[in-house]
């Protein structure tokens, strides 16, 4: 079984493959919570013992040392961090330092290039931060998006303005939306609604019209049912996409793993005749794999 884990700005959302097929586990809000207050949440009644941990971490420095001490003790293997890169599976990263995109941003453009199959793609997460990412039809990234979430522009508003004072979100998804507001709730509501559709309806129509060909959308991240009834594009939902791209990659690593041990040539055998000694002072030869930055090209 191989551990599956896509660490946010505001949630943990993780799943594993096993046997070759793909199953979400769930999500938990991060909040003030200490990091092994939520992994004991998420992973002590795991029946199985993972083989491999692949992690697309978002969440900082401080959390990825908690979860690599964690993890190695309970289970006794180090987590990976793939890293994005400059060229690899099928997709050219369009920033200038390839290692500065996201990479949850990058492991959602590698599901979604698998999804879509032909032609130009961009892909929608709607978290802490909207971003917005897009590939051509030869699968160059064309660069992309970041603006604030829909509780961060809300946050900005309460923070940011007198009279406005925001309930809990239960209060916030119960406000009805409309064109207008009739109370500051629901114009709250629907305003920061409408900042992110007109965005990315906006994104779309100048993505199409610079490409000269239709654009399949693709919306993923915690706030994107929220958006979903007011999109006329009427992107594909993909509520895993980052998990999926993490999975794609831990099947791939693990068959090229497996056909580089099945190519290795065999060692001969030392004759009978000669005793083979191994001085102390001449280590034997082991090769060495920094997981951390494990990088595959396609």
């Amino acid at each position: 079984m191989i551990l599956l884990l896509d660490a946010g700005n505001s949630r943990l959302k993780w799943a594993w493959v096993a046997n070759g097929g793909f199953r979400f586990g769930g999500a938990i809000e991060r909040a003030d919570q200490p990091p092994r207050e939520l992994f004991r949440a998420l992973w002590t009644d795991l029946e199985s013992v993972p083989e491999r941990m692949v992690v697309a971490n978002v969440a900082g420095d401080s959390f990825r040392r908690s979860l690599t001490a964690w993890v190695r003790r309970r289970w006794g293997i180090t987590p990976e961090y793939p890293r994005p890169q400059a060229q690899a599976f099928g997709i050219v990263n369009g920033y200038r330092n390839p290692e500065q995109l996201g990479v949850d941003r990058w492991f959602a453009l590698v599901a979604a290039a698998r999804k879509v199959k032909k032609g130009a793609l961009c892909v929608i997460d709607c978290g802490t931060a909207m971003t917005i990412d897009a590939l051509d039809g030869s699968r160059r990234h064309l660069g992309g998006l970041i603006a604030p979430g829909l509780r961060l522009m809300r946050e900005s508003l309460a923070r940011g303005t007198r009279g406005i004072e925001l309930p809990e979100d239960a209060g916030l998804e119960e406000a009805a939306v409309a064109p207008l507001g009739r109370d500051t709730l629901s114009g709250v509501v629907g305003g920061t609604l409408y900042a992110g559709v007109a965005m990315i309806e906006r994104v779309l129509e100048d993505l199409k019209e610079d490409l000269g060909e239709p654009v399949r959308p693709i919306i993923t991240g915690g706030e994107a049912e929220d958006f979903l009834p007011l999109l006329k594009s009427r992107p594909q939902h993909a509520p895993y996409l980052v998990l999926e791209g993490l999975a794609w990659y831990a099947r791939r690593t693990a068959r090229e793993k497996e056909q580089a041990t099945e190519s290795a040539p065999a060692e001969a055998p030392a004759p009978a005749s000669v005793e083979t000694a191994v001085s102390e002072e001449t280590p034997l030869a082991a090769e060495t794999v920094d997981e951390e930055h494990v990088k595959v090209q396609a």
